[in-house]
């Protein structure tokens, strides 16, 4: 498997696990309907099996839907990625020992650390004290 592929296992498994665990509800609440007690009555004369598997469905396309945006931000750039393979990095977590936080490229597993020393959101030129106004320097990285 490609690190690609492993990056997009990793970021949809979640929503086929409240799939199935919406389906699963459902069926162990559609076989409590026979038992004698509240939960059987409960289930019986309600839909409650149908609205655990429809719960579940739902909560699994919202999934699909907030890592497909984040798939196509990382395909545009938008989002960074690994220096390493290039893929997705993960959410920001505390690292070891509290040594900062960390964030796991989800393709090859690689551990990143976070940068949080941003002065500014952007790139700003330096002012550069010239004599010379022929050569007109724009920053100070060119």
């Amino acid at each position: 498997m490609s690190y690609v592929g492993r990056m997009v296992f990793r970021l949809y498994l979640p929503a086929g696990l409240a799939v199935a665990g919406g389906t699963l509800g459902a069926a162990a609440l559609k076989a409590t309907q026979g038992m004698p007690g509240d939960l059987g009555t409960l289930s019986l004369y309600s839909n409650l099996p149908a609205w655990t598997f429809a719960a579940g469905l739902a909560i699994g396309l919202v999934l699909v839907a907030i890592q497909t945006l984040k798939l196509r931000l990382w395909d545009r750039g938008a989002i960074a990625g690994c220096y390493v393979c290039g893929c997705l990095l993960g959410p920001p977590r505390a690292a070891r020992h509290g040594l900062g936080r960390t964030r796991h490229c989800l393709g090859c597993g690689k551990v990143h650390g976070v940068n949080h020393h941003r002065l500014a959101p952007r790139v700003v030129p330096l002012a550069v004290a010239v004599k010379d106004t022929a050569a007109q320097v724009r920053s100070v990285r060119s």
